[in-house]
């Protein structure tokens, strides 16, 4: 049997730390960011189209003609 001496590492065998280089931004990311505003504003839209809406009962007469 081999005897194996373990050695402890110091700072000085370490690499050494850099900072990261940043990245361009992607290309997309502005149509991303639109298209999430987009709908965002047309769901508003349409929730508040649907919210402002009559009830249904209140025109009879359209139900009247319906059954007809």
């Amino acid at each position: 049997m081999t005897t194996q001496t373990m050695t402890a590492q110091t700072f000085a065998d370490l690499p050494p730390i850099r900072m990261e280089t940043t990245t361009a931004a992607n290309p997309l990311k502005s149509v991303l960011v639109t298209v999430f505003v987009l709908k965002i504003a047309i769901a508003a839209f349409l929730i508040a189209t649907v919210s402002l809406a009559p009830p249904v009962s209140a025109n009879a007469h359209s139900t009247t003609l319906a059954s007809n």
